[in-house]
């Protein structure tokens, strides 16, 4: 089962190599090459202070791009390329990354947002609250119509201050030592709890000392503790000897183990981990090491527990540890 739509938005910085080709990517494959709006007509300055936001899938694959360009009067903003590759669209792709922009347009107290809405689109920002001003114009040969939407301000700040949170980390791996260190640092946030999504049970990584200690931590650190693996192979594990396995023997009232037995279960092909704490990695082919993660995304990490609590019900105890009592 994929994560729920198949894809994400997350908020990019132009600066960051990786998230501008990603960016870039979407909108030569849209504007460009399908559109065929002239290169120097599609790029300009304003990306270098624009917000920019970035839909993927959930092996990362760039899908969408939209930004927000501020300085257009006083509590305005405008965005605009806004963009969807062909095979997305239709999906809510589009709303997904239109939604966030105008989250993040009241966090800097913008009161109206304008945006260029090409003549195709015009049905589609209506139904978001946008209103269509002026007559249509011809913008890179392409029919448009001014469209705005004024913002209620943002709500006001809570009677006593929240405690201090801190700042989201995107961490990302592609070696069994960055994955190995990336679990340290989760398993480092966790609180009482942290489920983990595996094919196997690899001896190698959950043998490591560090995640060990942890574990324990978690483990007994009073009521409500809970530690949940679902694994489709734990031979290896048996066979060589986990101290995962040997820790969860000797505290049995914590730790719990399950294997899918549903055919859709079984071929799910990713593997993550969350943890109370918000945090969350990802790796979308379980045989390779590429990880995506981050030390909190709380809108990730309920796409993900909501998955792992569904595969849960539908798993069964592995009949090898019942032998060991577990």
């Amino acid at each position: 089962m994929p994560i729920r739509d198949g894809f994400h938005v997350e908020i990019c910085d132009w600066t960051h190599g990786g998230d501008r080709d990603a960016l870039l990517a979407v909108r030569e494959e849209v504007f460009i090459r399908e559109q065929r709006v002239p290169p120097d007509l599609e790029r300009d300055d304003n990306d270098a202070h624009a917000a920019h936001v970035l839909a993927r899938t959930a092996d990362g694959t760039p899908i969408g791009t939209g930004r927000m360009t501020f300085g257009a009067g006083a509590g305005r903003a405008r965005i605009g390329r806004m963009a969807v590759v062909q095979g997305w669209r239709g999906r809510g792709v589009g709303a997904s990354m239109l939604n966030t922009l105008v989250d993040l347009a009241r966090t800097r107290h913008v009161g109206a947002l304008t945006l260029h809405a090409q003549h195709d689109a015009i049905g589609f920002y209506q139904h978001y609250g946008f209103e269509p001003l002026g007559e249509e114009f011809a913008e890179a040969g392409i029919a448009h119509r001014v469209m705005q939407r004024k913002l209620e301000p943002p709500a006001p700040p809570p009677a006593r201050p929240l405690p201090a949170v801190a700042p989201a980390v995107a961490l990302r791996a592609r070696t069994r030592e960055g994955l190995i260190e990336i679990i340290h640092t989760l398993l480092a946030q966790a609180k009482r709890e942290m489920c983990l999504l595996v094919r196997e049970l690899d001896p190698i990584v959950f043998n490591d000392t560090a995640s060990l200690v942890e574990m324990r931590r978690i483990a007994i650190s009073g009521r409500g503790a809970s530690i949940r693996i679902i694994a489709q192979d734990i031979r290896r594990a048996l066979d060589e000897g986990s101290r995962s396995l040997d820790l969860a023997l000797r505290l049995p009232s914590v730790f719990e183990l399950r294997r899918p037995v549903e055919q859709v279960d079984i071929d799910y092909p990713s593997a993550f981990l969350c943890v109370d704490s918000q945090g969350y990695l990802f790796r979308p082919l379980e045989g390779e090491m590429t990880t995506s993660a981050s030390t909190r995304d709380p809108g990730r990490h309920a796409e993900l527990t909501h998955l792992f609590d569904e595969v849960w019900g539908r798993s069964e105890p592995w009949p090898e540890l019942r032998v060991l009592k577990l």
